[in-house]
């Protein structure tokens, strides 16, 4: 492949609108069309994707196999197979919609008394996705297939990592420099248990991955906060009770809304994340609307915290957003 030229890269940045959303993160991206990117398009769009953390598409049409051609662009896509323990319901959607593996649908349909897709209409807690892996996925992408109208609900929310990083005091910096959590894969997100799993289980001693708390992001060089998810997670070398009360803490913390961006859906929407720098929510929906998201992801890196982590600087789409906010 011959470098692209200065000119090309030029036209295809004149071509695609980036339009920063009002939040703590997020852009609206205008004026392309994702199932016709070039090289060019696809290097703004990247560049894009860094500075403002998430990426807002609207009116697309993309197939289940657009889809995998896009998180392709983004790197390595991990079949849903390899993140999820398959059941019924992932079988069956992908018997349905006639699905390639790299494709995960999210849904509340049913089809013939049968739910088709996982996390159905009910409310589904803050998280990053797969955290409970050694490397949780990188990029992460929604495609609304079918959504209820905005009143009935469904939003998705998104919260800056790094501004809720940036946020902490430089005492709470210090003080959690070199600390991890344990991320215990005992919950899923719609808070139903996982298979085999046990609320009486030990979340100390229960199988996990551990990760930093502070997480410095491999292309940004920027830090985050790595939070995971709240439920079956432990601060190691902590009692149970301070392991807690820490995590209270900075889950209280983390959650303001000022790190946060709600995003509503409508059909032909697309946003892709950045799964290593976000964590992020769904509202319950009416249960007799019908919703349908098409879900691929990117393989991700192992956390870490640089040695010089807490002399990195901050990343520049919170600090541009915090300037604005009222002192």
């Amino acid at each position: 492949m011959t470098p692209m030229s200065a000119a090309h890269r030029a036209g295809a940045q004149a071509r695609l609108q980036v339009v920063p959303i009002d939040a703590a993160l997020g852009a609206e991206i205008r004026g392309i069309d994702l199932t016709k990117l070039d090289d060019a398009a696809f290097k703004a769009l990247h560049d894009a994707w860094l500075d403002h953390v998430l990426l807002v598409f609207r009116g697309q049409s993309l197939r289940a196999e657009d889809l995998v051609d896009l998180v392709r662009r983004f790197g390595v896509p991990v079949a849903s197979s390899n993140l999820h323990q398959r059941d019924l319901k992932e079988r069956a959607a992908h018997a349905l919609y006639k699905l390639p593996p790299e494709v995960t649908v999210v849904s509340n349909v049913q089809e013939s008394g049968k739910t088709i897709g996982i996390l159905g209409d009910g409310e589904v807690v803050w998280h990053s996705d797969f955290s409970f892996k050694e490397k949780p996925t990188a990029a992460r992408m929604l495609v609304a297939m079918e959504v209820p109208p905005a009143e009935l609900g469904g939003h998705t929310y998104f919260l800056n990592c790094y501004a809720a990083y940036d946020a902490l005091s430089d005492g709470m910096k210090k003080r959690l420099s070199g600390m991890t959590i344990k991320q215990a894969n005992i919950i899923d997100t719609a808070m139903k248990l996982r298979p085999g799993a046990s609320l009486d289980d030990d979340v100390r001693t229960t199988p996990g991955p551990s990760h930093p708390i502070i997480s410095t992001h491999p292309e940004t060089g920027c830090n985050m906060i790595f939070l995971g998810r709240r439920h079956a997670a432990y601060v190691n070398g902590c009692t149970l009770e301070e392991s807690e009360a820490l995590l209270d803490e900075l889950w209280a913390h983390s959650t303001q809304p000022q790190f946060c961006y709600e995003h509503s859906w409508a059909l032909g929407d697309v946003v892709v994340w950045d799964n290593r720098a976000t964590l992020h929510r769904r509202d319950a929906f009416d249960s007799t609307s019908r919703r349908v998201l098409y879900a691929a992801q990117v393989e991700g890196h192992r956390p870490y915290e640089a040695a010089d982590a807490l002399s990195r600087r901050a990343h520049p789409r919170w600090q541009a957003f915090k300037s604005q906010l009222p002192h």
